[in-house]
């Protein structure tokens, strides 16, 4: 972590039509950048404070209740009294009775029994057979039929079929004795064998799903540089679609009051029930309903014309982005391999910290616990946080990649001959920004604590019978969850005002906040119509691996397969998971693509001295659409002079009939547009 003894942020002055801010860049958030080190260095030390304290193996292989653990040679302890014994070769734990685990005394045993024995002839049998001896230690195997049986032994009540699940012995029917608990999860999955079938149905495609997963990955990547050509399909679509169904359906419910009224009113007085005459209220309520939110969608559609247009040229441009960085469509692959090492690392962790403590004898029964010290008690929450707020900082740096990466595109004069942006982009990262980075993950961090404390306590409170209680725990949860998802849309527009001009968090979530607010119906267009085009990319990626499946499936033509929608249904899975995480690189890009065409009009006027950065076609659409919004200016100019004054019109034209030679005055339509406010209006 790079950062340096510096303070600051560049500015965001113009130097001749260059911006500063992408080549001159001080450190940010210096201090956030400190205290998530030496939050992590608390980390490590929790860490190595469990692998060397904590024995893990008693978390795999189990202990018994005098605190020797299965499968090991043990230490006695003090005052236990068959403790200290070799169990190498007994690596199973058994209950003494599996109804009630946590009183019951555990013993280690070479075998967990595999049938059901009612009496202590048939576990003496059991012993004498197997040699695995299911009563306590001191207890000889001609002593087992005259023993005790209970809770505390040294026998056990009943022993139950069993089988090995963790080294411990689960008894195999264990609907048996906690049927009040999972009664629903036997009604739902009654038939073992059909669960059977669809695990097996499972193995035997699971070169399908292989091949569907590969098919699900090429069509999610092709999806990237062909969802620009889609888009302005799409939006075609959606104009045609939304303006021509909504009228459709106001139509079709004037017309049905229409029918309900005239067939009601044709009715004796005596037959016009109240429940006909609400009926037709109720349509004649929808239809006037549907008639305003049609006429608002039309007026909504004619308004955000021109931005939807700009959205188009948006994906346009984003595709020719990752076209000319197609190693970015990786980069969620990194991303999700390095969250997954950092998950396996805190759930090691986890475990090592539930593995410490000393032997404790229980008051009570006299069996041997391990309690974790009540410090180590808090290291749980501790990394717990920790968990949350790295994965969090994860993802942000993975934004902020994708962020710098088409900003350093965007703002590239020669970009044919730009190379290495992703490594350009990682390296500034690590040089400058990943205060910026923790800082926003902390924001989110503030967020989800409170929320997860607020679902403890609703599931706490879940068999209450405070209406009240839950339904206010109920909406500050909603609350929390609307601030959480504000806040991530900040965050992310933040990390690429960042990327643009390598400023604190801050600042640039601020400065991130005027631009969506000033471009509202920019952002409307590209959240609205942009989300709904990547949906219908997914549902693509999706419909055509399930499709490609079905496929292979009945080529192979296997009998033995015999429920072909879970093969089918894993692979749309993967094909889901797959599209979205290519998908969200495009819509990072557009994002990213929209700030730096903010950015660009602010600083850059398009004169010699401050050309514009943008791409020529981008520049194309932003003249034609800026030309024809003047004409239209000058017409309604015209025509609002001829209305107050029909002299206007011959004192508009008399200069250029006294002119013959062209030293009147000109025309103001052919007069020169301005490129900084043609790149505006737009």
């Amino acid at each position: 972590m790079a950062c340096g003894p510096c303070m600051g942020a560049a500015g965001d002055e113009p130097d001749g039509g260059k911006l500063q801010p992408i080549a001159k860049r001080s450190c940010t958030d210096i201090l956030c950048c400190f205290l998530f080190i030496v939050f992590w260095v608390g980390m490590l030390l929790i860490a190595a404070y469990s692998i060397l304290f904590g024995n893990v193996f008693r978390i795999i292989y189990g202990y018994d209740s005098f605190g020797n653990i299965c499968s090991m040679e043990n230490e006695p302890i003090e005052g236990v009294e068959l403790s200290g014994m070799d169990m190498t070769n007994k690596s199973r734990v058994f209950f003494m009775d599996i109804r009630d685990p946590v009183r019951s005394m555990e013993i280690c045993v070479s075998q967990c029994p595999d049938e059901m024995l009612n009496t202590n002839e048939e576990v003496k049998d059991f012993a004498t057979e197997t040699g695995s001896r299911l009563c306590r230690y001191d207890i000889d195997t001609s002593e087992y039929p005259t023993a005790d049986q209970g809770l505390d032994g040294p026998c056990p009540e009943v022993v139950y079929e069993s089988k090995n699940i963790i080294n411990r012995c689960v008894p195999v029917q264990l609907e048996e004795f906690v049927r009040e608990f999972i009664d629903n999860v036997i009604e739902a999955l009654n038939s073992a064998e059909l669960i059977s079938k669809a695990l097996a149905d499972v193995y035997m495609a699971r070169w399908a799903i292989l091949a569907m997963c590969v098919i699900a990955l090429v069509l999610a990547f092709l999806m990237v540089f062909l969802i620009h050509i889609v888009a302005q399909i799409v939006v075609w679509l959606i104009y045609i679609i939304s303006v021509v169904g909504s009228i459709a359906g106001t139509v079709a419910l004037w017309i049905t009051w229409k029918m309900k009224k005239d067939m009601f009113e044709q009715l004796p007085e005596l037959e016009q029930l109240d429940a006909a005459s609400r009926n037709v209220q109720a349509f004649l309520i929808y239809s006037i309903l549907a008639t305003v939110f049609t006429v608002i969608l039309c007026l909504v559609i004619l308004v955000m014309r021109k931005r939807i247009a700009f959205t188009v040229e948006l994906y346009h441009q984003a595709g020719k982005a990752l076209s000319a960085m197609p190693l970015l469509l990786i980069q969620p692959v990194w991303t999700f391999l390095i969250l997954a090492v950092f998950f396996i690392y805190v759930a090691a962790v986890f475990v090592f910290i539930s593995a410490t403590g000393h032997p404790t004898v229980m008051n009570d029964t006299g069996y041997v616990t391990y309690d974790p010290p009540s410090p180590v008690r808090h290291f749980w929450w501790y990394h717990a946080v920790g968990f949350i707020w790295t994965a969090e900082f994860i993802l942000a740096c993975h934004q902020f990649v994708i962020a710098a990466s088409v900003a350093d595109w965007y703002f590239t004069r020669e970009k044919k001959k730009y190379s290495s942006p992703i490594l350009k982009a990682i390296g500034r990262l690590t040089s400058y920004h990943l205060g910026s980075m923790v800082f926003g993950a902390f924001i989110i961090l503030l967020v989800k604590i409170p929320r997860a404390i607020l679902l403890y306590i609703q599931y706490k409170l879940k068999d209450s019978a405070n209406e009240v209680a839950k339904c206010v725990l109920k909406c500050l949860s909603c609350c929390l969850y609307c601030l959480e998802k504000f806040l991530k849309y900040i965050n992310e527009n933040a990390y690429i005002i960042i990327a643009i001009e390598g400023g604190g968090f801050c600042n640039s979530a601020r400065k991130a906040l005027i631009i969506l607010l000033s471009n509202s119906l920019r952002v409307a267009a590209i959240n609205c119509v942009g989300d709904f085009v990547l949906f219908l990319g997914k549902l693509t990626v999706v419909a055509l691996t399930a499709v490609s499946g079905l496929l292979i499936m009945g080529f192979q033509d296997d009998p033995r397969l015999i429920f072909y929608a879970i093969p089918v249904g894993i692979g749309s899975i993967f094909a889901y998971i797959f599209a979205s995480c290519f998908l969200s690189v495009y819509e990072m890009a557009v994002d990213t693509l929209l700030l730096c065409f903010c950015e660009d009009t602010r600083i850059n006027d398009g004169s010699a001295e401050k050309p514009y950065f943008m791409d020529k076609s981008l520049m194309e659409f932003v003249s034609k659409s800026s030309k024809k919004m003047n004409k239209k200016k000058k017409k309604s100019d015209k025509e609002d002079e001829t209305d107050a004054d029909p002299a206007a019109v011959r004192l508009h034209e008399s200069p250029e009939k006294s002119s013959p030679t062209g030293d009147g005055p000109r025309d103001e339509v052919d007069a020169p547009l301005d490129p900084a406010k043609e790149a505006k209006e737009v």
